[in-house]
């Protein structure tokens, strides 16, 4: 039996997020979420990046004007899909206030999800 590592548990969530390697020049890609956490978030990225990769990410969140921006690291990489990379990117640098709006996003999705599942 495969051992549950996760701390937490995902969302389901499509939010729009950019991302590049850290450092690097130029555009940026564009990606959706497939699920989010509060350490972080899951979407298909660039094949071409690896499990370890710190990338620069703008996460924007439904209904508020500026997206948050951090500085993930790529955990996890599986399930190659039309060139791209299902991958799981932790927040390794985040300003705390936009840790405090991302988590808050986190629950008013939990909070609405479970009210759905009242019968």
């Amino acid at each position: 039996m495969i051992e549950e590592r996760r701390k937490f548990i995902r969302i389901d969530a499509g939010m729009a997020f950019t991302y590049r390697l850290k450092g690097a020049k130029g555009a940026v890609e564009k990606a959706v979420t497939k699920n989010i956490s509060p350490c972080g978030i899951g979407g298909f990225i660039n094949k071409d990046i690896k499990k370890g990769a710190w990338l620069e990410l703008s996460v924007a969140l439904p209904g508020q004007k500026d997206p948050i921006s951090a500085m993930g690291k790529v955990i996890w990489t599986a399930d190659e899909k039309a060139g791209k990379i299902n991958a799981g990117i932790k927040f390794e640098e985040i300003d705390a206030d936009m840790k405090n709006r991302f988590l808050e996003h986190v629950c008013e999705l939990m909070f609405s999800q479970l009210e759905r599942l009242k019968v």
